[in-house]
C-alpha cells in the first residue's frame, strides 16, 4: 500500500511542529528532564488543542489512525511530555467502547485533557455492577495533568473501557519506567473509585491494542528522525583534525545505517496505518512488522546518535541521550519486538496466502 501525504497532513505537521518547538524548544526539553523538575505541558497543550489536534482520530473530523499518528510524530520528535500519546490512546478506547464516543465528545468539548494507562492489561483492574474500579493502573503518562484517566478494565460481562476522574487518585512514579524521564509514568491505585463503564467487544479490544502499537510507532518514529537529524548536522558542524567529522568513513557508516533504518520504519509505520484505516485483511500483520521494526530503530539511531556528538551525547547539553531513554521505555510498551515478531509469525501463513491466492491450509509450515 502507497501511502503519500495530501497537502493538508503536510500543513498540519508543520503547523503542529512549529507549535511544539516555539514552546518547548531543546532548552525546555533538557530542563523538564532534570530530576524534580515541572514537566507542565499546558501551554503547548493549549496551543495543540486551538489548531484542534485533540479531534483528529475522530469520525466527525474525516480523519483517520494515520493523520492522528502523524500528530503524535511531531511530538515524539520534540520529545513532548505524553499528554498527546495519552490522549490518543484514550481516544481509539473510547471510541472502540459501546455507546463511549458521547465522553470523547463531552471531554473535547469541555477541553478536557484525557490520560490513559499503557498497562493496557484489562486484568489489571476490575469493575463492579455499580462501575467501582479496583487494582491498579500501571504506565499512566502525565495522568498528574489529565482530568481524566481511561483503561481498559475487566467488568462482569467481560472487558470493558472505564472513564475514571483524575481529581480523587494518587499518583505514585513508576519506577518500571523511571528512565524515561522526560515523561512523568505514574501509577494509580483505584480503591473503589466510581467510573463510567462501557463494555468493550474481545474484537475490538484487539483492535485498539494493535493501534496503539502503532500510535508508539509514530512516537518512536518521531523520536528516531530527530535524533538523526541531530546527528547529521553536528556532524557537519564539528570538525577534528582539519575538517568535518562527518567525512570520516567511520561516521559515514554509522549515519548511513541510522538513515536506512529511520527510512524503513517510516515505511513500515505508515503502511501500517493506513492499513488499519482501510481495514486490510493484513492491517494486523503489518502492524506486528512496524512495532518490531521501529523499534529497533529507534534504539540504534538513538545510540548513533550518542555516539557521533561523542562524550557531549551523554550531557545535558544536548537531548541525545534523552532519546536513547525513551527508545528503551517505547520499546516495552504495548509489546516488545521480540512478542511482535512471534505475531507476526501466527499472521505469515494466512498473509501470504491472500498475496500469492493459495489457500493459507496449504502453505508449508516451513
Amino acid at each position: 500500500m502507497s501511502v503519500v501525504l495530501t497537502d493538508m497532513q503536510e500543513e498540519l505537521r508543520r503547523t503542529v511542529r512549529r507549535a511544539i518547538e516555539e514552546r518547548h524548544g531543546a532548552a525546555r526539553v533538557i530542563e523538564a528532564a532534570e530530576p524534580g523538575a515541572e514537566r507542565d505541558d499546558t501551554e503547548v497543550w493549549k496551543a495543540l488543542a486551538d489548531i484542534g489536534v485533540p479531534q483528529i482520530g475522530t469520525p466527525d473530523s474525516g480523519t483517520g489512525l494515520l493523520d492522528l499518528g502523524l500528530m503524535v510524530r511531531e511530538a515524539g520528535r520534540g520529545l513532548l511530555p505524553g499528554t498527546l500519546l495519552g490522549h490518543a490512546l484514550a481516544q481509539r478506547l473510547l471510541l472502540a467502547a459501546d455507546g463511549a464516543a458521547g465522553l470523547l465528545a463531552e471531554a473535547d468539548a469541555g477541553g478536557r485533557r484525557l490520560a490513559a494507562s499503557w498497562g493496557l492489561d484489562a486484568a489489571a483492574v476490575t469493575a463492579d455492577a455499580r462501575g467501582s474500579l479496583r487494582g491498579r493502573a500501571g504506565a499512566v503518562s502525565e495522568g498528574r495533568q489529565a482530568d481524566l484517566l481511561v483503561l481498559p478494565v475487566t467488568a462482569d460481562t467481560g472487558a470493558a473501557v472505564a472513564c475514571v476522574e483524575t481529581g480523587p487518585l494518587g499518583f505514585l512514579t513508576d519506577p518500571a519506567r523511571a528512565l524515561d524521564t522526560g515523561r512523568d509514568w505514574t501509577v494509580a491505585d483505584l480503591g473503589g473509585v466510581p467510573a463510567r463503564v462501557h463494555r468493550l467487544e474481545p474484537e475490538a479490544l484487539r483492535n485498539v491494542l494493535i493501534e496503539a502499537a502503532v500510535l508508539l510507532c509514530f512516537d518512536s518514529l518521531g523520536s528516531a528522525e530527530r535524533c538523526l537529524d541531530d546527528a547529521v548536522r553536528y556532524a557537519k558542524e564539528r570538525r577534528q583534525f582539519g575538517q568535518a567529522i562527518g567525512g570520516f568513513q567511520a561516521v559515514k557508516h554509522l549515519l548511513v545505517d541510522a538513515h536506512v533504518a529511520v527510512d524503513n520504519a517510516r515505511s513500515a509505520t505508515w503502511h501500517a496505518a493506513a492499513a488499519l484505516d482501510a481495514g486490510a485483511s493484513d492491517a494486523a500483520f503489518s502492524a506486528h512488522v512496524a512495532k518490531a521494526v521501529t523499534d529497533e530503530a529507534h534504539v540504534r539511531t538513538a545510540a548513533t546518535g550518542i555516539q557521533v556528538h561523542g562524550g557531549t551525547g551523554f550531557t545535558r547539553e544536548v537531548p541525545a541521550h534523552l532519546h536513547a531513554r525513551r527508545s528503551r521505555v517505547n520499546e516495552r510498551l504495548a509489546g516488545t519486538p521480540a512478542e511482535h515478531l512471534e505475531a507476526m509469525a501466527g499472521h505469515l501463513p494466512a498473509v501470504l496466502g491472500e498475496w500469492s491466492g493459495v489457500p493459507d491450509d496449504r502453505i508449508p509450515a516451513e
